[in-house]
């Protein structure tokens, strides 16, 4: 079980651990905004020991590694203020989210990323984009006070606990009738993904209760995160953990004991000799392996076209990676 009742404003991408006290996470509100869409619920995620049920969406000819199609759109939640440091800074919430698709048509899952503090999607890009290149809508909301580019004097590490709910407002966004992108994302099959404190959000908007009507999270893929405080405890859905040991911004114990708190299916990888954010970066030694096993993770929860065994198999790469499963 995670705990998904508060958020510990704790690491800074960058730079070294920032001493917070924790902060309360705000619910969802499933009234608001206005251009939520009505998705009907879907099906529990199978087992990490079940070959998992194949989307009854019509798969393109073509196969991946696809070409891409880059879109940026200018989401704003009008429902919340921008709130710096106590002060208000804006009466909505500006999301800027870029978007990675295949070029290749058709209804593709959809993964949305949460970035890191100061550091923005940008460090993320060749991540994202190999994501997407395998059949994936990848969409990098760029958060109002934790993105340094965007926040400038207003960057506030405490608008973490905003970010549950601006996840949550993009993928009902993107995912709404009449949506640029909606006839491109198949809103059965969505997950959610981040690093630090993107890791610390994306695990608690996939922890809590799926609001009425709304897109249920099918998977999480938090990287070098911290767990969740609090006092509300909801099962999260599958999880993908990934951690340097060499990690000193968020310490390996802490990607240990939110795998160790979670519910399974859960897959824990181990970077081997990897920090924070280096291990993400384009032309990092452990980015090859990274990418394969989030993509063999994302394939089996989130597209659901493919079994469970190929997380461990793309896991194994014991100079730089080493994966643990539990159910």
């Amino acid at each position: 079980m995670l705990v998904a009742g508060g958020l510990a404003a704790a690491c800074s991408s960058t730079g070294s651990p920032v001493a917070r006290a924790p902060v309360t996470t705000p619910s969802v509100d499933p009234t608001a905004p206005a251009t939520r869409p009505t998705t009907p619920a879907t099906p529990t995620t199978p087992p990490a020991t079940v070959a998992p049920t194949t989307s009854t969406t019509t798969p393109p000819a073509a196969r991946p590694p696809y070409p891409l199609r880059f879109e940026l759109l200018p989401l704003i939640d009008a429902s919340r203020r921008t709130i710096s440091h106590g002060i208000v800074v804006a009466l909505t919430r500006k999301l800027t989210t870029l978007v990675w698709m295949p070029a290749e048509p058709g209804r593709w899952p959809l993964v949305v990323f949460a970035h890191g503090f100061e550091v923005g999607p940008a460090p993320y890009v060749h991540l994202l984009e190999a994501w997407a290149a395998q059949g994936f809508v990848v969409a990098a909301p760029e958060f109002p006070l934790t993105d340094e580019a965007i926040a400038g004097a207003n960057l506030d590490e405490n608008d973490i606990q905003q970010q549950p709910a601006d996840v949550r407002y993009v993928i009902d966004a993107l995912v709404a009738p009449g949506a640029p992108l909606a006839a491109r994302i198949d809103a059965s099959r969505v997950g959610v993904a981040g690093h630090s404190d993107g890791a610390e959000t994306a695990l608690a908007v996939s922890a809590l209760p799926t609001p009425t009507g709304e897109p249920a999270i099918r998977a999480v893929i938090a990287m070098s995160v911290q767990p969740l405080t609090g006092v509300t405890s909801t099962a999260n859905p599958p999880i993908l953990v990934t951690q340097g040991d060499a990690d000193t911004i968020n310490p390996p114990a802490w990607g240990q004991q939110t795998w160790a708190e979670a519910a399974g299916p859960k897959y824990l990888a181990i970077l081997h000799g990897a920090g924070h954010l280096p291990p993400l970066e384009a032309g990092s030694p452990w980015l090859p392996v990274v990418e394969a096993t989030t993509e063999a993770f994302l394939r089996t929860y989130v597209a659901r076209d493919a079994p469970s065994a190929g997380i461990l198999a793309a896991g194994t790469d014991p100079p730089r990676m080493t994966i643990t499963a539990a159910a």
